[in-house]
């Protein structure tokens, strides 16, 4: 059985600070620390779908920052390997196919606007407010969650904090869900002992890999309709002079998708949605 793992920074066991994300210099020693808690809680995810019973694990790093570059620099479990986010029209997860017995998210954050989420936000943490599908409210999870379910790929577990827990539990209630902190402020949490948050999380990946049968697909009817309001008017200005983006107010576009393969791709040169 193959399962497939998402993985991110902000919501993972022991990351309480910007820099342990976001920091310039890739020789920063908070960044060099947050990507010893992204390997600490890969790891113990890629336990549990192990002690389920996966026969491959695949891997994709896909915090932005990293550049697909993290497990370079930090030990992943051998059982596992890292495959890549291929850029084009549309964006490829290499290795997720209808093979895949489930998908997972490590580390994972809230959607944008969401209150007391560790630095919540949806595909760019300072820019965007508000992200919606088909006109109901979605971060990267449901972006997610949606492209894997073209594939027949059903979301099993995601870890993060409280208010990505909760997000979840509203919108995918058959995903099990392992808090790692809690969020007290958009920049501050209270974080939770690693070590039992490790440890829970090898536990309820294997539970819910054990259960995965009662996993559901959540897809939506095509086209898919985006819509972005953004924190100022001159970032709408920008995105709207591209093809097929509607204007829909001062700080707002949309556009359409023709699937959900498409749903990470953003209009611009190598790409424009139909009109």
């Amino acid at each position: 059985m193959k399962f497939c793992l998402f993985t991110d920074m902000e919501g993972l066991a022991g990351v309480d600070d910007w820099e342990q994300c976001y920091a310039l210099d890739d020789a920063d020693p908070a960044y060099a620390y947050g990507l010893e808690q992204l390997a600490a809680d890969t790891n113990a995810t890629i336990a549990g779908c192990f002690d389920a019973g996966a026969t491959e694990v695949v891997v994709w790093d896909l915090h932005g920052r990293n550049g697909q570059k993290a497990f370079s620099r930090v030990s992943l479990d051998p059982r596992a390997s890292i495959r890549r986010l291929i850029p084009g029209a549309p964006w490829q997860l290499d290795g997720l196919d209808r093979a895949t017995a489930g998908v997972l998210m490590v580390g994972q954050h809230a959607m944008a606007g969401t209150v007391n989420g560790f630095i919540d936000h949806t595909m760019n943490p300072k820019e965007i407010c508000r992200y919606t599908l088909n006109g109901a409210e979605a971060g990267e999870m449901s972006m997610f969650v949606l492209h894997a379910a073209h594939f027949g790929v059903p979301l099993l577990h995601v870890s993060g904090d409280e208010a990505l827990c909760a997000e979840a539990n509203r919108l995918f209630p058959w995903v099990a869900t392992t808090p790692t902190k809690r969020g007290t402020g958009w920049a501050t949490c209270e974080l939770y002992p690693v070590a039992e948050v490790r440890a829970r999380i090898r536990r309820d990946v294997a539970a819910a890999l054990a259960r995965r049968e009662a996993a559901r697909l959540w897809t939506l009817p095509a086209p898919i309709e985006v819509g972005v309001e953004y924190g100022w008017s001159a970032l709408a200005d920008d995105m709207a002079r591209n093809p097929g983006v509607r204007r829909t107010h001062a700080r707002s576009v949309a556009w359409r998708l023709p699937d959900a393969r498409y749903v990470f791709n953003w209009p611009g040169p190598q790409w424009q949605p139909p009109a």
